[in-house]
């Protein structure tokens, strides 16, 4: 599925692909370390192994930064990766602490864009879901998703357009609601008999919670209650919850 594909790239470790999309790279530049230590990683995530350590009052060059990570090099020609909150700790030349930008919570309240996938059930049959969002206001955004339901009898897939509203976006755990309208297509495994291949509109009403991590990372859980609009004599009803990972900028 194209948008899940895409926001798995968003969020691998270290988002590389998001650094280059978003253009972090700062200039080169000399600092010194002033705390006891910092430590290098072989790459921009807490997943790569840490290989060495600079001490307090060594210098080093930094080279470019992808998101929360900064690419460096010491006097002997080492290069590697240091998070930002610990380059941030450092001095420049005029002994002035490095000025650089940090995500935090207050970044986190005042995002324009947000994606991420979240993966849960769909009336009892596992669901991956991706999305991206804008947000107009503080309270207010909109978003597209695309969902994948692999059930033992259909498979589904389904896009919603939505509107999202954040009563108090500068907590850290934050509730919110969503209403939204889409498309159903429903594939059935079954082979009994011919299958009936179903494309419907749904609509939605949900609410969930976003919860602020770190730097450029947050946890989103949510409930969906879908009413399904069929041809025939009754319309049909689904409920949805999901939680995962999702990043801002």
């Amino acid at each position: 599925m194209p948008i899940v594909i895409l926001l798995l790239m968003l969020c691998l470790p270290g988002m590389t692909w998001a650094g280059w999309l978003w253009g972090d790279d700062e200039p080169e530049q000399r600092v010194q370390v002033v705390e006891p230590f910092v430590v290098w990683r072989t790459g921009p995530a807490v997943g790569y192994p840490v290989f060495h350590s600079s001490e307090k009052g060594e210098w080093l060059t930094l080279l470019h930064r992808k998101t929360g990570w900064m690419k460096v090099r010491d006097k002997k020609g080492r290069e590697g990766w240091v998070a930002v909150a610990a380059i941030a700790q450092t001095q420049d030349a005029t002994g002035e602490n490095v000025n650089l930008s940090v995500p935090d919570i207050r970044a986190f309240s005042d995002r324009k864009f947000e994606a991420g996938i979240l993966m849960g059930e769909f009336e009892g049959s596992p669901v991956t879901a991706g999305y991206g969002g804008y947000w107009f206001t503080p309270n207010l955004a909109a978003e597209l998703w695309g969902s994948q339901v692999l059930g033992s009898a259909s498979e589904i897939l389904m896009v919603n357009a939505n509107i999202v509203h954040q009563p108090f976006p500068h907590w850290r755990v934050s509730p919110y609601f969503t209403l939204g309208v889409g498309h159903i297509w429903v594939d059935p495994k079954a082979t009994l008999a011919v299958p009936e291949e179903r494309d419907n509109t749904v609509g939605h009403a949900g609410l969930g919670l976003r919860a602020y991590i770190t730097e450029r990372y947050f946890i989103r859980a949510e409930f969906k209650d879908y009413k399904v609009f069929t041809s025939r004599s009754t319309n049909e009803e689904a409920t949805e919850w999901k939680i995962g990972l999702s990043i801002f900028f």
